[in-house]
């Protein structure tokens, strides 16, 4: 139901807002399509992230979502296409940074990381459903999970030391406070208005929200976590999704919403809006700027070549 599904899709959120798109040419390396500081980005690596994230898109979109053209001009095709690569480069780059700070990731936090994914799903059999239904291998999971961790460690490292001052989280608060109110909702998700009507039915004679989100939404990654959608801001929903849900009260569900994708019904669990509230967002998406612009900086010195 998202417009794109960014935030979910890990390093991608940074990719986006790094909008650099320069490269060399050199000569055809028989399964390269890159090179980064003359490191190696492969095809197989590029196809596998881009089977993956093209069906997660598909699935949260529509068949036909990649086809679809945004106000760029380009296909939402061409523009995952432009983003995979950049996120390849870019952890290739933290890669290489890192083996100087001396970070690593071990299998443990690796497994850790896997049995939490396992865990909010309701088990090793219900993630095991999740890859085999997303067409995604264990081994690609959880060689994104160290990619995933590595960067985390990377970002943690260079943020440790940056102090955000009241004032200027205050400042920033008032600049954007329309823009900043997070709710958090979760969804139940069908595909014709019959079956909506009934599961409201079965909410009014009070079964349970995040069980019949689990048995029922066509959602299947949400209803894994009971119909959690997490946490959200204006902008990175459907519009008839996302103005029903800022509309609710917290504890509060809503009637149908039709959308592109089908009928939803909301339950609205929890809103933030004060600075009080938001003050700890304020100061991490402040540090997370002040880390996208030494990201930013890392990639404008890379050497990067298409082959």
């Amino acid at each position: 139901m998202n417009k794109i599904d960014i935030k979910k899709l890990g390093i991608l959120l940074i990719v986006s807002l790094i909008t650099v798109n320069f490269f060399g040419c050199s000569k055809p390396k028989e399964g390269v399509i890159a090179e980064v500081n003359g490191v190696d980005i492969t095809k197989e690596e590029f196809n596998g992230d881009y089977q993956v994230y093209k069906k997660i898109y598909e699935r949260l979109l529509g068949e036909d979502a990649l086809q679809q053209v945004g106000q760029d001009g380009k296909t939402l095709e061409e523009t995952l296409k432009e983003d995979i690569l950049e996120k390849l480069i870019m952890e290739k780059l933290v890669e290489k940074e890192t083996e100087g700070m001396k970070i690593t990731v071990t299998d443990e936090e690796i497994q850790n990381k896997l049995d939490d994914y396992a865990n909010q799903m309701g088990g090793d059999e219900k993630f095991d459903e999740f890859l085999l239904s997303n067409n995604i291998s264990k081994d690609f999971f959880k060689e994104n999970m160290r990619k995933e961790i590595l960067v985390d460690k990377h970002k943690e490292n260079i943020i440790k030391d940056i102090n955000i001052s009241e004032e200027d989280a205050k400042k920033f608060y008032e600049e954007n406070k329309d823009n900043l109110i997070l709710i958090r909702a979760s969804h139940i998700l069908v595909s014709s208005e019959e079956e909506g009507k009934k599961i409201l039915e079965r909410l009014k004679d009070g079964e349970d929200f995040a069980t019949l989100a689990t048995l029922e939404s066509l959602d299947s990654v949400s209803a894994a976590q009971g119909g959690d959608l997490g946490y959200f801001r204006k902008g990175q929903m459907i519009s008839e999704f996302e103005d029903a849900a800022f509309s609710l009260e917290i504890g509060e569900t809503s009637d149908l919403i039709k959308t592109e994708v089908g009928y939803h019904i909301i339950h609205l669990e929890d809103r933030k809006e004060t600075y009080e509230d938001l003050k700890q967002d304020i100061v991490d998406m402040l540090k997370e700027q002040e880390y996208i612009e030494k990201i930013r900086e890392l990639r404008n010195k890379a050497k990067v070549k298409t082959i």
